[in-house]
């Protein structure tokens, strides 16, 4: 893992969480690096988010991102219109889409895990 701290600090973007969504973006954060050790971490203050990529540049090189709200944490992917072969994230943005993590059994849903695989694979094929 290579942590990109030049737009804020994962310290500082866990500050921003609630104490509801706290532990879900710290497990979520655990899970998505046990799935990508390599991956690039770019903690993004002003947005309250997490972005993890393959590289720094967010709509090129990621792949998923974290942002916490009060009772939830959104699990997003930056190309979730292209690798979202069983439907299960919401949204209607041209490519970014999300799905609502509200506890943490959520993140041992094994679509999600195959569709961050896919993100992940996506992203490499498209940038390395």
């Amino acid at each position: 893992m290579k942590i990109e701290e030049s737009l804020g600090t994962l310290k500082e973007v866990f500050s921003k969480a609630s104490p509801t969504s706290l532990p879900l973006i710290k497990a979520a954060h655990k899970y998505l690096i046990e799935l990508a050790p390599d991956a690039v971490v770019v903690p993004r203050l002003g947005e309250k988010s997490i972005a993890y990529g393959v590289g720094v540049k967010k709509m090129s090189e990621a792949y998923c991102y974290l942002i916490p709200f009060k009772d939830y944490l959104n699990f997003g992917f930056y190309h979730g219109t292209d690798v979202d072969v069983d439907g299960i994230l919401e949204g209607t943005g041209a490519k970014i889409r999300h799905i609502k993590i509200h506890s943490l059994d959520d993140l041992k849903n094994p679509k999600l895990k195959k569709l961050v695989l896919r993100a992940i694979k996506d992203r490499k094929a498209k940038v390395l």
